[in-house]
């Protein structure tokens, strides 16, 4: 779990959800009214944007995420398309800015919010999640009902939603004008906000510094691509010199990791594995990334070290 703020605990019988702005039927829904809305199941991967963070140089401040920083889960809920609709959007409706019941920590600090497209909004994987692994979104994830902007980082998918507003122009607040931000690669001068997660690729077993026997082991890790899919994880047993593909396995969902497995005959010593992964959209996990002041987008190729006996 990461939250920027803390939001306080919302009673599900009063809850509320606004939808206002650019629109010509303002409305306001209650739980009960999303419940009663056609629902959607979906396995969505969240990571944070900052996942990786402590891997890079030089430091970056801000907390310092190894891998960890990414989870897996089933939603359901409606989508977003589906309540925007009842409000009936104008032309001018470019973006929408959600809002939700977290409290910034002093009267000076702003509220966070971050805005997305409106194509993304109506994209039919865009959801309000009302449940999660089954059950009511818990507090601490956002419930009783948050976005959910699959294949994105993860502060897009806003927690304790209370508001859409429908704007013709990107929100210019500080989570989008100066936080969540990277550098340009043709002019790091210049800035980005943030969207579409990396094409990523992670070893979970074995764990790095760990001991394993010599001989048939299964390696396996679990990639990911934002609006892109995986198409292929290769592995690496002799330092990057040369790469073998590994085993898709498992469900393929749109917007969630893909498990992938390969067989490794382990001779005895110090060794490193290495995963790389490859996308749709012909992206190539990297072996290295330019600074990130903020510390967003790692995706370097991903290695562990073994001693094998």
């Amino acid at each position: 779990m990461r939250n920027n703020y803390d939001g306080p605990e919302m009673d599900p019988v009063l809850y509320a959800l606004k939808v206002d702005g650019e629109v010509d039927s303002p409305l306001t829904l209650r739980l009960d009214d999303l419940r009663s809305m056609a629902q959607i199941t979906q396995t969505i991967t969240l990571e944070c944007a900052g996942n990786g963070r402590g891997f890079h140089t030089p430091k970056a401040s801000g907390l310092q995420w190894e891998n960890g920083a990414v989870g897996n889960a089933v939603w359901r809920g409606v989508r977003l398309a589906d309540v925007l609709r009842l409000a009936r959007p104008r032309p001018a409706a470019r973006h929408v800015v959600p809002d939700g019941n977290d409290a910034p920590p002093t009267p000076q600090a702003p509220d966070f919010i971050r805005s997305h497209p409106i194509w993304k909004a109506m994209e039919p994987h865009t959801l309000i999640a009302l449940e999660m692994n089954g059950r009511p979104v818990p507090h601490l994830h956002g419930g009783p009902a948050r976005l959910l902007v699959p294949g994105w980082i993860g502060s897009a998918s806003l927690k304790w939603l209370t508001r859409l507003t429908l704007a013709d122009k990107e929100w210019g607040g500080p989570f989008m004008q100066r936080s969540y931000r990277s550098p340009r690669a043709e002019d790091p001068k210049q800035t980005y906000s943030l969207q579409s997660l990396e094409c990523k690729s992670l070893i979970i077993r074995p764990l790095d510094g760990t001991r394993v026997a010599a001989g048939p082991q299964t390696v396996f890790g679990f990639a990911w691509a934002g609006e892109g899919t995986i198409v292929a994880v290769d592995v690496s047993t002799d330092g990057g010199k040369s790469w073998v593909a590994a085993r898709l396995s498992g469900d393929e969902h749109r917007y969630a990791w893909r498990r992938w497995e390969f067989a490794w005959d382990a001779k005895s010593g110090a060794q490193t594995l290495m995963a790389r992964a490859s996308d749709s959209l012909g992206r190539v996990q990297p072996s290295s990334r330019p600074p990130d002041p903020q510390g967003y987008r790692w995706n370097v190729i991903h290695a562990v070290r073994v001693n094998v006996a």
